[in-house]
């Protein structure tokens, strides 16, 4: 559970308190499960944190599993489009005219995995 709770609060600040970095991880799971309400209290991501709550069916484990795993996915996404673009940036150095309809494709999935749709 400590790696999830790493993934959602993201990297520790020279100034942060263990508190302040665990103070994050609410709001993440809020915004990336995209609910209207706190699924997840700070106490909780604290007891999770500490191994008080050692349930791995726990509804705050859930969300904060579930959350951590959307986002993981969006980060390893958002990465593979950055090799696709440098491929196209690579073929169209090479031989644009050539390489047209792979450019053409690495494009259209590299806007799919943004979120840009890919369908014209």
């Amino acid at each position: 559970m400590r790696t999830e709770i790493s993934i959602l609060a993201g990297p520790r600040q020279w100034g942060d308190t263990r508190e302040s970095w665990l103070s994050r991880v609410p709001r993440a799971v809020k915004d990336t499960l995209r609910t209207r309400v706190e699924t997840v209290s700070f106490r909780t991501v604290k007891s999770l944190w500490y191994g008080e709550i050692s349930d791995p069916e726990h509804h705050a484990a859930r969300d904060v599993r579930k959350a951590a795993e959307i986002m993981q996915a969006r980060k390893d996404a958002l990465s593979l489009v950055g090799r696709y673009r440098s491929i196209i940036g690579g073929l169209n150095a090479k031989n644009p005219d050539f390489y047209r309809e792979d450019i053409a494709r690495l494009e259209r999935v590299a806007r799919m995995l943004c979120g840009g749709g890919g369908t014209e």
